[in-house]
């Protein structure tokens, strides 16, 4: 009902026009190419916030004549281009076909299939001010048990230079290509309120302008932890991130929830004091070119914060990646490593050190941030390729460890060795996309080999 009277709001509130208001969580191939031209100095914007808003990138390139590009751009600059374009539409709808024979496992950047099969259908509209989306999509052996949601559906009013949209959609916050550790895609989206800058443009005070081009979002949603359990509590993020120099993007960003809490006994009186949590983020991302290539590093730290700006125990993610480019196509390559491992020696659990992150930190018995759990190491070393005919590919091989409870309780290593190759093209007038995976898993002296097949056809009215 609450949500209801927000949607309401919105409309009355709305009264000229935007583009369709961001680019989604769910195409790796165009935020290569935005990531592309950021590295270039062509975008100005802080990229690093999915969704990412268009106002900000729109500006940047038309504030650029393309004949001045680089060769190593172009492809880049045009696939972008003509993205915004399609953006610009006031209407569009589609239908989407999808099937995975292994949606458990891990999620990376990119369109979120935790199902084995499915159909998403959705139908968008853009105003003056207004813009709304509305998915209606069947999942079949869903993880998050529902065979009806919504996912990908919004309604969102710009107000000045503001974006508030009521929705239910995946984020993706920080440079990571396959593990985000604060707010990522892992889990299905939750039903809520989020607010941000539209334009990130720096407008202020010149003795405030080392800022420079910035973003702010806030996020209330309502987080239902587990599945066996029908109690929902209230979360809360946000994050502001700027590009203080040509190249570099710096972030920071806090979350907490009903559900972050710590407790403590008072050795005097015996009493459980409880107190709230929250998690706190720092990530940042440099590129720039040695001779002529185009490179950029990246990291993410995130733990739990009381109080200033710095994570306490953070664990980590870093990367490096770069780009090869010219008129016809684009090649995105990178490695990455994260680490969730805590030292529990001195505590009684790791909880105990890490709040009650892998208990809370949770919507539907998936973590919100995290693709890999606490106490693991992970690795990928991953290429994306798009050509300018459509035809695009991928490659991923994952090396992931981490320690698993035993029949008898006992933690032991599981360790796992995967293989992805994906490949798409243009059929029967949609999107046809298909991807398999090859894995060896080795858990207490045994080992197995599996193997999974992804495929989807989406066709757009």
């Amino acid at each position: 009902m609450k949500l209801n009277i927000y949607l309401s709001a919105l409309v009355v509130l709305a009264a000229p026009a935007f583009a369709s208001p961001w680019i989604e969580s769910d195409d790796p191939l165009l935020r290569a190419s935005i990531e592309m031209l950021f590295n270039q100095g062509v975008i100005k914007q802080p990229v690093n916030s999915y969704p990412l808003m268009w106002q900000g990138i729109a500006r940047d390139l038309n504030a650029i004549e393309s004949s001045t590009l680089p060769a190593q751009s172009q492809f880049a600059y045009q696939h972008v281009k003509h993205a915004l374009e399609n953006a610009k539409q006031s209407s569009s709808s589609g239908v989407r076909v999808n099937y995975n024979s292994a949606p458990e496992l891990q999620q990376s950047f990119g369109k979120r299939d935790q199902q084995k099969s499915g159909v998403n259908s959705y139908g968008a509209i853009t105003g003056n001010r207004v813009s709304a989306k509305v998915s209606v999509n069947y999942a079949d052996d869903a993880l998050d048990d529902k065979h009806i949601n919504y996912h990908g559906s919004y309604l969102a009013v710009l107000m000045g230079n503001w974006s508030v949209s009521a929705e239910q959609v995946s984020h993706w916050w920080g440079p990571s290509n396959d593990n985000a550790l604060l707010l990522a895609n892992n889990a299905s989206p939750m039903k809520g309120l989020r607010i941000n800058r539209a334009n990130t443009q720096y407008v202020g005070p010149s003795w405030l302008s080392f800022i420079g081009n910035w973003q702010l979002t806030g996020i209330y949603a309502k987080q239902k932890p587990h599945l066996n359990s029908g109690e929902k509590g209230d979360y809360w993020a946000m994050r502001f991130a700027s590009t203080p120099l040509p190249g570099l993007e710096v972030a920071f960003s806090s979350a907490a929830s009903d559900y972050l809490i710590s407790t403590e006994i008072n050795p005097d009186t015996l009493e459980v004091i409880t107190s709230k949590q929250r998690l706190t983020s720092l990530d940042a991302k440099y590129s720039t070119s040695i001779g002529t290539q185009p490179i950029a590093f990246y990291t993410e730290l995130m733990g739990k914060n009381d109080s200033g700006v710095a994570p306490s125990d953070p664990v980590y993610t870093v990367g490096v990646e770069s780009f090869f480019g010219d008129q016809k196509q684009l090649l995105k390559t990178y490695f990455e490593y994260s680490n969730t491992e805590q030292d529990c020696t001195a505590q009684l659990s790791c909880d105990e050190t890490f709040t009650n992150y892998a208990w809370a930190y949770n919507h539907k018995d998936r973590l919100i941030g995290s693709a890999t759990p606490l106490q693991s190491k992970s690795a990928v070393l991953g290429a994306h390729y798009h050509t300018m005919n459509g035809y695009a590919g991928y490659a991923k091989l994952r090396w992931s460890q981490s320690e698993v409870l035993n029949s008898t309780q006992t933690p032991e290593t599981f360790d796992r060795l995967q293989l992805e190759l994906g490949y798409q093209q243009a059929i029967f007038s949609g999107l046809w996309k298909i991807s398999g995976s090859v894995y060896k898993d080795e858990f207490a002296n045994e080992s197995d080999t599996n193997s999974a097949l992804k495929t989807s056809w989406e066709y757009r009215f």
